[in-house]
């Protein structure tokens, strides 16, 4: 939960329409039943998310044994994925009516706003101790009584973990929004993540923004240090060597991620759970030791704030190879060394191409200084993956 000072003023008006709206809703026998409803499917749903992320850790496991080295490490996250029916129906309409579009962007909005505090909610499984982490293990098994629900009558029965957590923390879902759900607005997100760190308290994502206070004493920590920055041939040549292991890493990114992408194709030849899929890939630089400029807490604070992201490869079952728009759909003369680099290189140095990794994190970005970059060690520097596959978990026909 945030400080309400905090908030976006978007954030703030949910929040407050929460609060309004739960003030004044009342539990009648059908809302009670309806909760019912949607509890046994959520139940249901928790039960098949188990299944599936058990399914894909076999299979990774296999690959991995196989000769897949790069797997080594994997976990499996298992959560529940929320979009009211009527906004998937509003985004897929060409020319949606008045009313459609006011409930779809409603609850569109709702959705987005409250997606941090009920994704937090999530299994996972690792693939090191061959187990759920502990507490994916308590969430598969707790069961909460619905008494402190206050219904009018004695009723009362069993929820399961993830509606409990749903209603419980979600700061925009009001008890009269949730009377309007059913299982259709909820769905199965089953993927598998490779380097990046997963806290089980915290709702996995690859790209969320950076802390914007945090990142103001970042910034202006990078002016300075940029600003005293000595462009001396040692620096440079150290320039010159990051951005050749950036190369490495993304060439090594890349044949992973080809090598799974063709592994996908084979299995779904028999098993169609694995027909779909996107594989996200991008390099994130994590600091191992301390240096005279950054401490081990603040080299994780600018690893969890930089926007590592802005560059990344992709590819799904519809792809024949993997994309890098920044580099295979630009003009192939294009070098990111420009603004910054270019100028204090010699003749040679200027004809070596810089991965756009280069220009986004250490010119664009306000994490990364110059001196830290030339302090960055070749093991530090990490390929990533997120692996979605869209239909484990989910009640498909083929």
């Amino acid at each position: 939960m945030y400080s309400f000072n905090e908030l976006t003023k978007r954030e703030r008006y949910y929040l407050n329409r929460k609060k309004r709206l739960d003030e004044k809703f009342v539990w009648t026998q059908k809302k009670i039943q309806n909760l019912r409803e949607l509890n046994d499917s959520l139940s249901l749903m928790q039960e098949r998310i188990v299944e599936g992320v058990k399914k894909v850790s076999a299979v990774f496991s296999r690959l991995e044994a196989d000769g897949m080295d790069f797997l080594h490490g994997f976990k499996v996250v298992g959560r529940f994925d929320f979009e009211k029916e009527i906004a998937t129906q509003y985004l897929d309409a060409d020319k949606p009516s008045k009313e459609l579009k006011r409930e779809g962007c409603k609850w569109d909005e709702i959705a987005f706003q409250t997606s941090r505090e009920i994704d937090s909610w999530q299994l996972v499984f690792d693939s090191v101790s061959g187990d759920f982490l502990p507490l994916s293990n308590v969430r598969m098994e707790q069961k909460f009584k619905s008494w402190w629900l206050d219904f009018l009558d004695d009723t009362d029965f069993e929820i399961c973990s993830y509606l409990n957590h749903f209603i419980r923390f979600n700061t925009t879902v009001s008890l009269e929004d949730l009377a309007e759900c059913t299982g259709r607005d909820f769905s199965p997100d089953i993927f598998v993540v490779l380097g990046f760190p997963v806290n089980e308290l915290e709702c996995f994502s690859d790209f969320w923004g950076k802390d914007e206070k945090i990142g103001d004493v970042l910034l202006g920590r990078q002016n300075y240090l940029d600003h005293n920055f000595e462009w001396s041939e040692a620096n440079i040549q150290k320039i010159m060597d990051v951005n050749g292991w950036v190369w490495k890493r993304s060439d090594e990114l890349k044949r992973y991620m080809t090598e799974l992408s063709d592994a996908f194709r084979r299995i779904s030849v028999s098993d169609s759970d694995f027909s779909e899929f996107n594989i996200r890939g991008q390099i994130e630089y994590y600091g191992s030791e301390p240096n005279d400029i950054a401490t081990m807490e603040l080299q994780k604070a600018m690893s969890k704030n930089a926007g590592f992201h802005f560059w990344s490869l992709s590819c799904d079952e519809e792809d024949n190879k993997v994309r890098d728009c920044w580099h295979d759909d630009k003009d192939e003369k294009l070098n990111w060394n420009f603004e910054v680099f270019r100028q204090h290189l010699s003749e040679d140095q200027q004809k070596v191409k810089f991965h756009y990794f280069m220009h986004t994190v250490f010119v664009d970005d306000d994490i990364y200084s110059l001196e830290d970059l030339v302090r960055m060690r070749e093991e530090d520097f990490r390929p990533s993956m997120v692996i979605n596959l869209w239909r484990i978990g989910n009640e498909n026909e083929d």
